[in-house]
């Protein structure tokens, strides 16, 4: 079986200019060549947006002291208070982070010590809910912590949905274009093989800083778009 190959990394109008100038020579071939195939390897971008449903703060405890064991202290009940101030917002989940202690000068006179607090709270950023997180927040960094980042993403259940959609619409593409092709080439799609599919984890942040001690964030955010890429080996034959 005689086999031609064809790859694609451009626009379908560039697929099919090209076709209409390829189909003009390959079918006075085919004749002679009733087994002939063609290869065609085309990459498509799927997109799907959804509004995000989940916001996600990182909140910090810091204390310097004589000693690593003030420091400490200081911290786990500045911790310790926030934790028990998030109670008040009853879906807030409020999980622990990373945890630091070191010197805060190379004489070893002062010692450092941190700790963030990571908030999770399944609503969108207009919403009442999130109004009600942002004055946490606020009211946190009131009592001395700061606040490392805070932005909106998607929970498990949109994210899943939002990449069904954007798969859908890649294969949609690749179906569309795989088509065209043929057509412009008088062929026909025989099988779309070796699919290769990699996708990105959707996330928008609305703020991301670094220490911010001002008053709680205004925030605002727009659809979370997810991306898949979509490759695929699409074999063309005559058309009967």
């Amino acid at each position: 079986m005689l086999l031609r190959t064809l790859t694609s990394r451009y626009p379908l109008t560039a697929l099919i200019a090209a076709g209409v100038t390829i189909g003009c020579q390959i079918p006075r071939a085919r004749a002679a060549e009733a087994g002939t195939a063609t290869e065609l390897t085309l990459s498509v971008t799927g997109q799907a947006s959804h509004k995000p449903d989940v916001m996600v703060a990182t909140m910090a405890a810091q204390a310097t002291a004589k000693t690593a064991a003030a420091a400490q202290s200081a911290v786990n009940r500045a911790v310790a208070a926030a934790l028990a101030a998030t109670n008040a917002i009853k879906a807030l989940r409020a999980t622990t982070g990373g945890y630091e202690v070191y010197p805060a000068d190379p004489k070893q006179a002062a010692w450092h010590a941190s700790q963030t607090i990571d908030l999770r709270l399944a609503t969108s950023p207009g919403s009442d809910h999130a109004k009600d997180l942002r004055r946490m927040i606020g009211m946190l960094q009131a009592k001395g912590m700061t606040l490392e980042s805070i932005g909106a993403t998607l929970s498990q259940s949109a994210a899943r949905k939002t990449r069904a959609a954007a798969i859908k619409d890649a294969v949609a593409q690749m179906r569309a274009e795989a088509d065209a092709t043929a057509k412009s080439l008088g062929d026909h799609v025989s099988a779309i093989t070796k699919l290769s599919l990699t996708t990105q984890s959707p996330f928008r942040p609305v703020m991301m800083a670094a220490r911010i001690q001002s008053a709680a964030p205004q925030m605002r955010s727009g659809p979370i778009t997810e991306q898949i890429n979509l490759s695929a080996t699409v074999t063309l034959r005559a058309a009967p």
